[in-house]
């Protein structure tokens, strides 16, 4: 079936293309052009094609039709990219490179209107009244520091402006699924002032049944956001922006099974004794002042993050009142920062130049209880407390009208102090750590022709250090180093036949140093943090966009990736589990990054309002753990919407997974098994939107 699906998909693509369909009249020029896409991955409005970057950017429209509600559903329109989906663990993988289990950071960064989420607990966000999101691939140390080793997602809200317009959406689906999206915006004084309001509630069942009590909810869901936007333009060169924005979020995240194993079970079934929950609070606040003149642009942006997590897990992920075991945990983070940049607006050499401070508090409460023997095994509470600040720069000189160097430098300071008390364990202690980075980045480009450049770029990332919250160990096994890496790139982005073909290719490698790793302890037999290993990953990603006939567009993406360790000699029980022996995973594949992963879309609008479209997204197999023991093969979902379009009002009809490809997002050894979370199933709903 997968191989039919795909042969059948690559054909129409291709025979499209190849079609006579450029030869329609010039009247229709503008039709069957691909649009300029605005971006603002350097932290300046540029077009995408001229930006010596490899990334993917996604407009309000386009994940509308592609249905991308969250950011799982958006890396998979992304080459080389994926997510690890583990109760409240949402890691970005970005090049195969991917941190350990439990991390507190992603090694990719990632930015909602210029603020950090620093913790991947909160990088799984619901999309809603959206400007567009933009995935940058690579490390991006220069201009946004810790953290984006790997790359990043800049998520970019809606500004309301002198246009009143708003939507109401109501969405119902499978498994009692409903979501509904309400936004408005415009004036309050033309040309001056400017409000704007969103909401957002999904809520479903759950597509997970409790075999062991029958409950068909144990993986439900249910998320209220809101958001709003007031602007202000007191005159012509000055803007301001306030952003504030709410999120709840109550989910029963019962989700994990056996895949082998006694306890095996079929997919979407579990059987447990503990109801399971994950309960998530956040809430933000941007404020964004801007000054445009003819010559410079400045910019600064203030913002404040509150986020708090409490989560239950049933350790033990079975029924047997013998054996129930559970670790409630509880987490808060808040978050200040502070960024000023000026740059240039226009000329030969264009720079920018900016200043950047973060406060950031965190509290891990991490309690393992053993129910069954009436006992808490252990308790550490962490608080840590972080505090950085950069200076950091980047300019670009344009020579012979076709060649552009760009140099960068970031100097980056940062310090974090930990502290771990253990009331059951009657243990405690303290460390402080900081680090000095320079984070350089170097790029030349060269415009091939008015519609072809060609790159090269050589970057440095890390991801910082930090303490192992989640166990009472020793002094030592508290705390590990940062983790770095260097990115080596080459590539093309090119338009064909007057911009009704866009066509992106590029190659890289990426060297991975002090890398991060889970281990147990020599001596005390605990999981620790080291910085054990180094690694590598290089591979191509390619990418298409087309307009070959009035109202349909193509596009498709290919990404291969190998990403391995170089060296890594783990510390792991034998298979016995009765001694600790050393393993050597050199060659072993690097978790969660998959071998390829690809994407093909075809979408066509007719004049009449009816509109389709089919996306085939495909993902090449990948390993849960370091040991390589636990794989997922290769899958590919298909996913199809239709429906019509009136001037004001739209109804569409979607199904998910068309074939309801069974698949892992999260899998992992456990004792003697292996454990996993399934992908959604196949399912089927309709969407109606009115717009004003």
């Amino acid at each position: 079936m997968h191989i039919t699906v795909a042969k059948i998909l690559t054909t129409v693509v291709a025979t499209l293309l190849c079609s006579n369909a450029y030869g329609d009249s010039l009247e229709e020029e503008n039709v069957l052009q691909l649009e300029t896409v605005t971006v603002t991955a350097q932290k300046k409005e540029e077009n995408v094609q001229e930006v010596p970057i490899s990334m993917d950017v996604f407009s309000e429209m386009e994940m509308e039709d592609a249905r991308i509600l969250d950011t799982p559903d958006m890396v998979r329109f992304c080459p080389n990219v994926s997510m690890m989906e583990r109760s409240c663990e949402h890691i970005v993988v970005i090049r195969g490179i991917s941190p350990f289990r439990g991390t507190t950071y992603s090694n990719a960064g990632f930015y909602v209107d210029d603020v950090s989420y620093p913790l991947h607990y909160g990088q799984n966000i619901d999309f809603f009244d959206l400007e567009r999101a933009e995935v940058l691939k690579g490390p991006q140390g220069t201009l946004y520091g810790r953290n984006t080793e790997s790359g990043v997602i800049n998520i970019i809200t809606k500004q309301p402006d002198n246009q009143l317009s708003g939507k109401i959406l109501a969405e119902y689906g499978d498994y009692n699924s409903f979501r509904s999206v309400a936004n408005v915006s415009g004036p309050i004084v033309d040309d001056t002032l400017y409000l704007g309001g969103a909401f957002q509630y999904r809520s479903s069942d759950g597509y997970v049944e409790n075999e062991s009590n029958g409950d068909d909810r144990a993986a439900d869901l249910s998320h209220l956001a809101g958001r709003a936007t007031l602007r202000w333009t007191p005159s012509d060169p000055w803007g301001m922006s306030l952003i504030a924005d709410i999120m709840n979020a109550d989910d029963h995240g019962a989700e994990t099974r056996f895949l082998t194993g006694p306890h095996e079970t079929d997919p979407h079934k579990i059987r447990r004794d503990t109801d399971a929950y994950l309960k998530q609070n956040w809430n933000s606040q941007i404020m964004r002042i801007k000054y445009d003149s003819d010559d410079l642009h400045f910019l600064s942006v203030t913002g404040r993050l509150y986020q708090d997590l409490d989560k239950v897990n049933d350790c033990d992920l079975w029924d047997n009142p013998k054996d129930r075991k559970i670790n409630p945990t509880k987490l808060k983070i808040r978050q200040y920062s502070q960024e000023f940049r000026i740059s240039s607006q226009a000329g030969p050499f264009e720079w920018l130049a900016g200043l950047y401070g973060f406060i950031e508090d965190s509290r891990f409460n991490y309690k393992y209880e053993i129910l069954s023997a009436g006992m808490t095994y252990m308790n550490p509470i962490t608080d840590i407390d972080a505090r950085g600040c950069a200076a950091f720069g980047q300019g670009t000189y344009t020579f012979l009208d076709k060649f552009h160097l760009t140099a960068g430098l970031r100097l980056d300071h940062e310090e974090m102090e930990g502290d771990l008390k253990d009331p059951v364990q009657n243990k405690g202690y303290s460390k402080d750590l900081s680090y000095d980075e320079a984070l350089p980045k170097f790029s030349l480009s060269y415009d091939l022709s008015g519609d072809m450049m060609a790159y090269a770029s050589a970057s440095k990332g890390y991801l910082v250090g930090g303490y192992n919250w989640g166990l009472t160990g020793t002094l030592e096994t508290f705390s590990y180093e940062p983790e770095y890496t260097w990115n080596y790139e080459t590539g093309i982005k090119s338009a064909w036949l007057d911009d009704r073909l866009m066509a992106n290719l590029s190659l890289f490698y990426i060297s991975i140093d002090d890398k991060q790793v889970s281990e147990l302890h020599p001596t005390i037999a605990m999981t620790t943090i080291s910085n054990a290993a180094k690694a590598h990953s290089q591979g191509v990603e390619l990418e298409v966009q087309a307009k070959p006939l009035r109202g349909l567009d193509l596009s498709a993406g290919f990404g291969y990736n190998e990403a391995r360790f170089d060296r890594f000699m783990a510390t792991v029980w034998n298979d016995a589990g009765t001694a600790l022996v050393k393993k050597n995973y050199a060659d072993n594949d690097l978790p969660y990054a998959p071998k390829y992963t690809y994407n093909v879309s075809a979408q066509y609008r007719s004049p009449s309002g009816f509109f389709a479209r089919a996306d085939l997204l495909g993902s090449g197999p990948f390993c849960g753990d370091a040991a390589n023991k636990a794989e997922q093969d290769a899958y590919e979902i298909v996913n199809l919407r239709f429906g019509y379009e009136w001037r004001d009002f739209d109804l569409s009809f979607w199904v998910q997974n068309l074939f309801d490809e069974e698949y892992c997002t999260f899998l992992s050894p456990f004792q003697q098994s292996t454990v996993g979370i399934d992908g959604p199933p196949r399912t089927i709903g309709a969407t109606a939107v009115w717009r004003f």
